[in-house]
């Protein structure tokens, strides 16, 4: 298989994810960009699969890392996702 069939593959699977709300472990600031964050699922590998962002976190709330939440997927991309929490 070769990178182009696994990035579809990927991407395929990704989408079908879009809608969805799943539990995410908050792991803190993104590396990327000081307006996300990034947390982990429980199919999301530490240092093997794509990332998770967080793009979006209700008023009020003060997330913590280390955390548990509940977050909606919002938009879906070859290996990350994006998600708000809910």
């Amino acid at each position: 298989m070769d990178l182009v069939e696994v990035k579809g593959i990927s991407k395929r699977k990704k989408k079908a994810l879009r809608g969805r709300t799943v539990e995410v472990l908050l792991e803190g600031p993104s590396e990327e960009s000081d307006l996300l964050l990034e947390a982990r699922s429980e199919m999301h590998a530490p240092e093997i699969d794509g990332k998770l962002y967080i793009a979006d976190v209700p008023e009020g709330l003060t997330p913590v890392s280390g955390e548990f939440y509940r977050a909606e997927i919002t938009e879906t991309h070859d290996y990350d996702l994006v998600a708000r929490i809910v």
